[in-house]
């Protein structure tokens, strides 16, 4: 199997956004939004962009996760994190994002496995977004994972990360988000295992009455420093959106299709969006 460069991974959407998305190719409406169409489409990019990284805005939110494992021991993760959003141009947005998580280890059945918590693992990242046309768009980012975390709660290693993104609105209701992830450690700790993997993510979301979303998402992850191993994974999401204060709550399930250690996985976000005084809003046809 032939690995991606990471170059390439994170160069191809810019460049194909940059020969596509140039200045005047994007279609325009015939007539201004009206606030009613303005309204709307603030509240479903916030619903969409809890799922597709072209979407970028201002937002902070606290992630509560819970991993169950068949051997009896849980991980409890709580995540407070910030994107901060920036407009370049009339078809271009990039960002920056940090993740803050600590987290709690529940022994189960193996021996030697004691609880523990901590601080994990903080992330930072940045990237950018192209809107191609009214119903295409596509991005591009960088992530680096530091070993911040304490023993035994973190993997221990430096971890690049590279995303690529593309964005259908299939409908005006329906979207499909494909990316793909690149990661691989640029540096171990003592005694910490070499990462180096690509994760695939198909999902899509379908935008409900009242503010209300669900998204199903398939997962794949080729595990390239185990003998190009692919693990499957499925999940959901069901996510509202409020206009006042602009909160969304969104709560998933993941379930692996493997027979590997991990039973299943349970996220509750609370995201709060900020207002944008600049949003530039285009109605799909």
């Amino acid at each position: 199997m032939q690995i991606p460069s990471c170059t390439f991974l994170f160069a191809a959407p810019v460049v194909a956004a940059m020969l596509v998305g140039a200045p005047g190719t994007l279609p325009m409406r015939a007539t201004e939004p009206t606030v009613n169409d303005v309204e709307a489409q603030i509240a479903e990019e916030d619903l969409k962009s809890l799922e597709d990284p072209t979407i970028l805005k201002r937002r902070v939110w606290v992630d509560t996760e819970w991993n169950s494992y068949r051997d009896g021991s849980d991980n409890l993760e709580e995540t407070l994190a910030a994107l901060w959003a920036w407009r370049l141009s009339a078809v271009q947005e990039w960002a920056v994002r940090l993740e803050l998580p600590y987290q709690w280890h529940i022994t189960g059945n193996q021996p030697g496995d004691s609880n523990d918590n901590g601080f994990g693992d903080i992330e930072v990242a940045a990237g950018t977004a192209f809107r191609l046309s009214n119903r295409w768009r596509v991005g591009g980012g960088l992530e680096l994972r530091m070993p911040t975390a304490q023993d035994g709660l973190g993997d221990d290693v430096w971890k690049l990360q590279e995303i690529a993104t593309v964005a259908w609105d299939a409908t005006s209701w329906l979207t499909f988000t494909p990316s793909v992830e690149y990661n691989q450690s640029i540096s171990e700790l003592s005694g910490a295992q070499p990462q180096h993997y690509a994760e695939f993510f198909f999902p899509a979301t379908w935008l409900m009455p009242d503010r209300w979303s669900l998204s199903a998402r398939y997962e794949a992850k080729v595990d390239f420093e185990d003998d190009n191993e692919v693990v499957h994974s499925a999940k959901f999401t069901l996510a509202k959106q409020f206009e006042e204060p602009r909160l969304a709550l969104s709560l998933s399930f993941e379930k692996p299709f493997d027979a590997g250690n991990k039973d299943f996985q349970v996220n509750f976000i609370i995201t709060y969006f900020f207002n944008s005084k600049n949003r530039q809003v285009t109605v799909n046809d």
